[in-house]
């Protein structure tokens, strides 16, 4: 229709004859599509009575799920849907639904929540705790919150690492990983510094949504993340590949045959381990982990080619 007017402006222009017949086809285009549309709305109610029976087509939003297995599942598909939306779940929300999907992960695998807490944060040492400390404390300070850094920080930096400690306790197979701090600090930050309610949303994140091994096992699914990252990259920004390769073969020789890293992994490892925490503003950190926790790990992904994408430009 749009072209319509833009042609029967150009015929006015050539002749007041012209303009007449492109007046009157106009009108025609016009009467052909009032007529689809009534012909559309007398349609709808008889479109819209052959929906399923008992097939629910409304989203019912609340902060919590309803108990049960159905009650979660509307729960969580309506909130998946809100993440989606521009303005993404509101910040008052956020501690309540992401206590949810870490409650319904626990509860999934049947775990005794206090006895739980009663080992992760036993003040008495164990074995593995001395050399877990010393890496934990080592990265305390470069977390990159104001918070946690200088003399007023230190409150803020015990629970961190008493957090961190628990963690370590509860999945022996990871323990602690550089970037760990990161992720614990804006955890506290989302659950007003609540020690219990933190691991259990550390737990859901490192053990349930993230891929196995992501952390553990020398980073094994994080490479995996990396090496499908850059095959995304030739695919969708195929210039910025090839430029990235040339820059790659250039320092390569300079290197004189030692091994240099592929240019993307010095960017984006540490978004991956960061989970984009260190390198992009707080209130878009946060909406990339609601995606991240409905929709996976591949947000990552998505995210960093973006990001790339931009960089191109």
């Amino acid at each position: 229709m749009k072209q319509a007017r833009f042609n029967a402006g150009r015929r006015a222009r050539s002749g007041p004859c012209v303009s007449r017949q492109g007046s009157s086809g106009v009108g025609n285009i016009i009467s052909n599509v009032l007529k689809k549309r009534n012909g559309i709305s007398r349609r709808a109610p008889r479109l819209l009575c052959t929906l399923e029976p008992g097939v629910d087509t409304r989203l019912k939003f609340t902060i919590e799920p309803s108990l049960g297995k159905n009650g979660f599942q509307q729960w969580y598909d309506a909130l998946k849907a809100v993440v989606r939306l521009p303005t993404g779940i509101p910040k008052e929300w956020r501690k309540r639904v992401w206590l949810s999907l870490a409650d319904h992960y626990l509860h999934s695998i049947s775990i005794d929540w206090d006895k739980t807490l009663r080992f992760a944060f036993n003040e008495r040492s164990n074995p593995d705790d001395d050399s877990l400390g010393i890496q934990i404390v080592k990265d305390l300070h470069r977390t990159g919150c104001s918070s946690y850094s200088g003399q007023e920080g230190e409150q803020d930096r015990v629970v961190l690492k008493r957090v961190l400690l628990a963690y370590a306790r509860w999945n022996k197979a990871v323990g602690y990983c550089q970037g760990f701090n990161v992720l614990a600090a804006l955890i506290l930050e989302v659950t007003e510094g609540n020690e219990s309610h933190a691991l259990k949303v550390m737990i859901y994140l490192i053990d349930k949504v993230l891929p196995e091994s992501y952390f553990a096992n020398n980073l094994r699914s994080l490479s995996v993340d990396m090496a499908v990252f850059r095959d995304l990259l030739r695919m969708k920004l195929p210039h910025l590949s090839q430029h990235l390769h040339l820059l790659q073969k250039t320092a390569d020789r300079e290197a004189g045959g030692s091994y240099e890293p592929p240019l993307t992994n010095v960017f984006t490892m540490q978004w991956f381990l960061t989970m984009f925490a260190t390198c992009l503003p707080p209130n878009t950190v946060l909406k990339i982990w609601d995606s991240v926790f409905f929709d996976g790990s591949e947000v990552l992904l998505r995210v960093a080619l973006a990001i790339w994408s931009h960089l191109e430009e």
